[in-house]
This record gives C-alpha cells, structure tokens and sequence, in this order.
C-alpha cells in the first residue's frame, strides 16, 4: 500500500541477508531507476513496475565464497556455483515475503530480465558512479587522452574488435564508501504491491577525492584483473575489507573446470 514502512523492510531484509555476508540497498523507487535508464540508455533494462513500487537491491561483501563453498559440499553442482548459490538464497526469501507484496525477486547476474546494476546502485545511494569525464584538473584532458590512447594499445582486437571509438572507450565504475570495489551485486528485489510515492530520494554519493578517482577508472580500464581499482586508497584501505587471497583468485578465475577444483579441495 501507500503507507509501506520502507524503513522496517530495510531493517529485516538487512537482518535476514547478513548471515550470507549479503548486504542491502536502501530503498529506492522504480521510477527513480527507470527515469535514470531513459536519460542514460534510452529506456534499456527498465523495470516493469509501477513508477512508486520499492525496490531493493542485495549485494555481496569479503565472505561470501564461505557461503558458495557450503553450497557447493551439499548440492554438488556441475557449474554455476556462485549463482546457484545465490538462487537458493533468493528462493529462501521469496518464501518468506507476503503475497501482498507481488514481489519480483531476481538474480541479477543471470536474467533475463537483465538490469543494469550501476544503476541500482546510484539511485539507491549505495555507491558513487564515477566516469572518465568526472575527472578534473588542468592535464585531465591530456590524461584522458593518454588512457585512451593506452587501451588502444592494449585491447585485442578480436575481443575488441577494430572500430577506434570502441578500442579507446573508457568505462565507468562504481564505488562503495565502505568497500571499495571489493563487492557484488547479486539481486534486485521489486515490491510491486507497496508504494512509497513520499521516499525521499538520496542525493548522488560523492566522497572519492581526484586523485583516488583518477587512478581507481585507469586501474578499472587498463589491468581489471589485478584488482586495485577495488582499493579506496592504495596506502590506507583496510584489509578485512577486501576478498581474501581465495576469494581474490576464485572470483577473478573465469575457469569454471578451475572454480569447481577449488571448491572440490
């Protein structure tokens, strides 16, 4: 209904998630995503809900490789670990949650339908998006050139393809005010039986210096795979909040034969 107590769903969704090194979005409305998505990509991966329905967003933190691994000794999957794990999460949820909500509980990893998560998390307050052209100061231009001219460089070009606007596109990243890079996005939960027309929405997060910025989207861009854009600071980011060694190299692995070893020593 109109009255939905967001702040009390927050609350025991938060509760119920932390057991599974899960955390929880603030509340956000489906507009707020949707109205984000038309402005930004043409309408692509909306939400099919009404403008006021609430949505929340989970997402995983350092532990949650703990949580695939018991999955993986009681099931004894074939592939698909982590959201196999995750699905069985998120059944255990939607029976829990009352009919009245018409909730739509997905895995965002998965689809279809396929949402965009950075999304989710900027409108929901969560993280702070960050894009090249965010990037100030006076050799900002001459440094945007040179990480262009860099990936150009790097890029295969039959992963990447030979289109130069492509080879020296510069992607954006989101980060988290506690966890830096060092989390996933698992799961948007839409309630599309409770409305909160009234929910003031949070402003845009802004807490990464310059400095910190600009070296977290070259790091994103030219070595993904080392992981240091996951850093909020290369000297000063506590270690409990990254993956461990395992979940370092467990999640960066793309072998799912390799996952399945891992998990099977």
């Amino acid at each position: 209904g109109s009255d939905f107590d967001t702040d009390a769903f927050y609350i025991a969704l938060s509760a119920w998630a932390k057991p599974f090194c899960m955390e929880c979005s603030s509340p956000f409305l489906v507009k707020w995503y949707n109205d984000k998505r038309a402005e930004t990509a043409g309408g692509l991966n909306s939400i099919e809900a009404p403008d006021t329905a609430v949505a929340y967003a989970l997402f995983t933190v350092p532990g949650y490789l703990d949580v695939v691994a018991d999955y993986f000794k009681r099931k004894r999957p074939e592939s698909n670990f982590v959201d196999g794990a995750t699905d069985e999460l998120l059944d255990r949820l939607r029976a829990c949650l009352s009919p009245d909500l018409d909730a739509l509980v997905v895995n965002t990893d998965v689809g279809p339908p396929y949402y965009h998560v950075q999304t989710v998390g900027s409108v929901a307050g969560v993280d702070q998006h960050i894009e090249v052209e965010d990037i100030t100061g006076e050799d900002a231009e001459a440094w945007r050139e040179d990480l262009s001219d860099s990936l150009e460089e790097s890029r295969d070009t039959k992963m990447w393809g030979t289109d130069p606007a492509t080879l020296r596109k510069v992607f954006g990243v989101n980060v988290h005010p506690v966890w830096g890079g060092w989390y996933a996005y698992r799961a948007l939960i839409v309630l599309r039986g409770a409305s909160a027309e009234a929910l003031p929405r949070p402003p845009p997060l802004k807490f990464l210096a310059q400095r910190e910025a600009r070296r977290i989207i070259g790091e994103y861009n030219l070595r993904h795979q080392e992981c240091l854009w996951r850093d909020l600071s290369l000297e000063h980011h506590p270690p409990e909040r990254r993956y461990t060694t395992d979940e370092y190299l467990f999640f960066t692995e793309v072998s799912p034969a390799k996952r399945k070893r891992w998990l099977e020593l």
